[in-house]
């Protein structure tokens, strides 16, 4: 039986990394920038964006939001409402309001 932590794509995580780095690009969103908005030290920056280094998923999504740059899931054959699983995925962790505590 085939492991499933085996990765046929090892080097698959450049392509997005590098996409956000043509996005800072196009936008003229510096390292410095990206680092101020991230909290992350601006050689890091340096590093994920050149692909010395792969970042975590948390890391990945603050490189995102420091771009201004939204991601979505979308059903190939558009059988699956992907808002309403959304929410359904956002209640489970208690990330809605109507499911704060009281104070």
């Amino acid at each position: 039986m085939e492991s499933i932590n085996k990765n046929p794509h090892p080097d698959s995580w450049k392509i997005l990394v590098l996409f956000i780095a043509e996005i800072a690009r196009e936008k003229h969103i510096t390292h410095e920038m990206i680092a101020q908005r991230t909290g992350l030290h601006r050689s890091h920056v340096t590093r994920f964006l050149s692909v010395r280094y792969c970042p975590t998923l948390e890391t990945y999504l603050k490189l995102l939001k420091a771009v201004e740059v939204n991601i979505f899931f979308e059903d190939r054959e558009s059988n699956s409402d992907m808002n309403v699983l959304f929410e359904k995925a956002m209640y489970a962790l208690g990330r809605r309001p109507d499911k704060l505590p009281e104070n």
